[in-house]
């Protein structure tokens, strides 16, 4: 069986860049404000509608321009993601999603975090500390059905030692995502696929697109200074 999944769980490489963290905004401090949002089959149909601190109430979708400072990345139910000309990101919520988007998250007590990094479990999809499989089903509604929201479940950024790249820095994964469900924690370091170390942007993208025939893929993950691996098959 396929395993395109991997192209979703790691495909945020494909725009990677060492860009500063995205900001989660209301809009107030940019003179926005997000009206509401249409949701359609395609992710980059989605259309949201803002009004500018002129006053004016505008309908964009992705790639378009607001305000000439902002390029809309993705229009969401709940935010817009935006990016400026020097690659500084925004999700600007809607104000009834805003307070508990931009609220500090409790994190998991340690026996919380001891369980998660052991084991998880739901139909179709299993994880036993590094050994995970999935069915074709579940593969197939991630990079189908689910895949814009995959991609803006966590942030791949390119991770450096001595000014070369080493591979790439997972964070921001959110809670019950798929990356969390694999076992990924923030900080992560991916650091090669299949024996092959991930040190070229170029590269990594060749090499995720030639694993869309494989059914089984390990990865080498950093994790706090130490060497991890994962294994990934589709049954």
């Amino acid at each position: 069986m396929s395993s395109k999944f991997l192209v979703a769980i790691f495909c945020a490489f494909a725009t990677a860049s060492p860009a500063a963290e995205p900001v989660k905004s209301d809009g107030s401090d940019l003179g926005i404000s997000i009206m509401g949002s249409i949701v359609q089959k395609k992710a980059e149909e989605n259309v949201a509608l803002i009004k500018e601190e002129s006053g004016a109430v505008k309908a964009v979708k992705r790639d378009m321009v607001i305000a000439d400072k902002f390029k809309v990345v993705a229009v969401t139910q709940q935010y817009v993601e935006l990016i400026t000309r020097d690659a500084q990101r925004y999700f600007v919520y809607q104000d009834k999603f805003a307070a508990a988007a931009m609220a500090p998250k409790k994190g998991p007590n340690a026996a919380q975090l001891a369980a998660a990094a052991e084991t998880y479990k739901e139909d179709g999809f299993e994880r036993n500390k590094g050994k995970i499989t999935m069915s074709g089903l579940y593969r197939d509604k991630l990079v189908k059905e689910d895949l814009a929201k995959v991609l803006m479940q966590a942030t791949a950024e390119p991770f450096t030692e001595n000014g070369a790249i080493i591979g790439f820095k997972m964070s921001q994964i959110d809670d019950a995502s798929i990356y969390q469900k694999a076992g990924v924690q923030n900080e992560d370091v991916i650091t090669g696929i299949n024996g092959t170390e991930l040190n070229s942007i170029a590269g990594s993208i060749a090499l995720l697109r030639s694993l869309k025939g494989a059914d089984h893929v390990e990865i080498d993950v950093r994790r706090g200074g130490q060497a991890m691996k994962f294994s990934i098959d589709v049954n």
